[in-house]
């Protein structure tokens, strides 16, 4: 190859070389695209129009907040019924009925052995049919009458219908009942 050709190769070969490998002070900063998130809604638009053939819904206008539907059988107990719960035609039917099916129990005859008399607190849930679906202990006078607690609570869940409380319109509702239970021996 002939020098002058030889001379202009090199130089081209020179100068692309110089022009890659320039230091960082003289390099043009490369462009990174920005991401711009969109808006997830688009833009609220407060007067649309409406296709042809578009029923709106109707507007429900109520005075005040609407109630909410019970969750819960708590949720509707009234605390204050006109009418109080009843089992029974007498006042000591309820106590007949727990005392014929706790007294003679393993539980009870172990009590009698001991001598422990005493008091159980019981609060009942009565639903509008009358049906008793929860008792709650509320207190023990004694710690030892502990031991009546999954006789005395089968027995008061298994319990024939109540009268409901009633209100001062006279409809059933949903109503506690609480009563203590006296645990003496003869």
């Amino acid at each position: 190859m002939p020098k002058e050709i030889e001379a202009k190769v090199n130089s081209t070969k020179k100068a692309d070389h110089a022009t890659h490998f320039r230091p960082k002070a003289q390099r043009q900063p490369e462009y990174i695209p920005e991401f711009i998130p969109q808006d997830p809604f688009p833009p609220f638009d407060p007067d649309p129009i409406d296709p042809p053939g578009f029923i709106p819904e109707p507007v429900i206008t109520c005075v005040g907040p609407p109630e909410p539907f019970p969750k819960t059988i708590r949720d509707s107990i009234v605390n204050f019924p006109a009418t109080t719960a009843s089992f029974g035609t007498t006042t000591t039917d309820v106590f007949k009925y727990i005392d014929e099916k706790i007294a003679g129990s393993m539980e009870w005859n172990y009590l009698r052995e001991l001598g422990i008399e005493g008091r159980i607190y019981v609060r009942l849930l009565i639903d509008v049919n009358g049906k008793v679906r929860e008792v709650t202990f509320l207190k023990f006078s004694e710690k030892e009458l502990d031991i009546l607690k999954g006789n005395l609570n089968k027995a008061l869940l298994d319990m024939p219908m109540w009268s409901p409380a009633k209100d001062e319109k006279g409809t059933a509702v949903v109503s506690e009942f609480v009563m203590p239970i006296k645990v003496a021996f003869k």
